[in-house]
């Protein structure tokens, strides 16, 4: 029954999207070359150079050994160790969705189980620190609030890990550190990592792009209920309308942060593509993003 309904629900939002092209093709043609905009001018260049750098860590044996050193202050915390803490290290680094794409890898090559992969799929949910710095820090008009809100980010995310964390200490297998591969090695295939991560979000953002332009526009909706179901379906659609709505800054900022935190189903949609080879449960990142933004809206309220 629950699967006739998902089908049922794929069918109402095909045939809704077939309707808006040919009722209003201008439309799906101007959110196209929008979410190409936004792609270009604010996601590529502080995703790239990230995604990259992490691929070229990996690849030089340099962000294993990072993370072995770190690997005593994880285990504390979080009550895992060996490559658990590389993928905690290089999603905070880089950030969202290279956590999942990392648990995937080191489940299908066995060096964490499902278990692990699962409760780090819940809290390695981090914002990329420049898309937050740049793209944020310029839409609120303010670095103070951006900072703000990539602290509070990571904060909540470690409260969760560690809330959630097993009972017992998970051992896995110690991080095979090869350095064999020189700069102009591993250079080429960090780049191909990160366009073949990238076109995938790009076509999701796009995907997102139309069927919010065509349900906000259908429903006639105001600036504010535009922004926050913009935001729901894509988180960076939705942060670029921030500033058509008619409040505070402090408000702008909470609504900023709501999107990073739950990450938009655009995101979803970039994790479970992460994700389906291995069957790792996708059910864990929805429950994640769900308690992260409502801590994170705990302490941005408080302080």
């Amino acid at each position: 029954m629950k699967r006739k309904y998902q089908e049922l629900l794929a069918v109402l939002i095909i045939l809704f999207l077939y309707l808006g092209i040919f009722i209003n093709p201008t439309l799906i043609v101007e959110s196209g070359i929008l979410s190409i905009n936004i792609f270009k001018n604010k996601l590529f260049p502080s995703i790239f150079p990230f995604f990259v750098l992490a691929s070229l860590l990996l690849e030089l044996g340099i962000a294993p050994k990072i993370s072995n050193k770190l690997n005593p202050l994880f285990k504390r915390l979080f009550h895992v160790e060996g490559n658990s803490s590389f993928i905690i290290l290089v999603s905070i680094i880089s950030g969202f969705p290279s956590g999942s794409k990392y648990i995937k890898e080191s489940l299908k090559n066995k060096i964490i189980d499902k278990d692990t992969a699962n409760y780090l799929l819940t809290f390695t949910h981090f914002a990329n620190p420049l898309f937050i710095l740049g793209t944020c820090g310029t839409i609120l008009n303010s670095i103070s609030l951006a900072y703000k809100i990539l602290i509070i980010q990571i904060i909540a995310n470690l409260i969760l890990g560690i809330i959630l964390k097993p009972k017992e200490i998970i051992t896995t297998k110690k991080i095979n550190i090869s350095n064999n591969n020189t700069f102009l090695e591993a250079l080429p295939k960090a780049i191909n990592d990160a366009i073949k991560l990238l076109l995938f979000m790009l076509g999701s953002i796009t995907f997102f792009m139309f069927f919010s332009k065509l349900l906000t526009t259908f429903l006639s909706l105001n600036p504010f209920y535009e922004t926050i179901i913009t935001g729901i379906l894509d988180m960076t659609s939705g942060i670029s309308l921030v500033p058509t709505i008619s409040t505070n800054n402090y408000i702008r900022g909470l609504i900023v942060l709501t999107f990073i935190t739950f990450g938009g189903f655009s995101v979803h949609l970039q994790v479970i593509n992460n994700i389906k080879e291995e069957n790792i449960e996708y059910k864990y990142f929805l429950l994640g993003r769900v308690l992260q933004t409502s801590i994170a809206l705990l302490l941005y309220i408080t302080f």
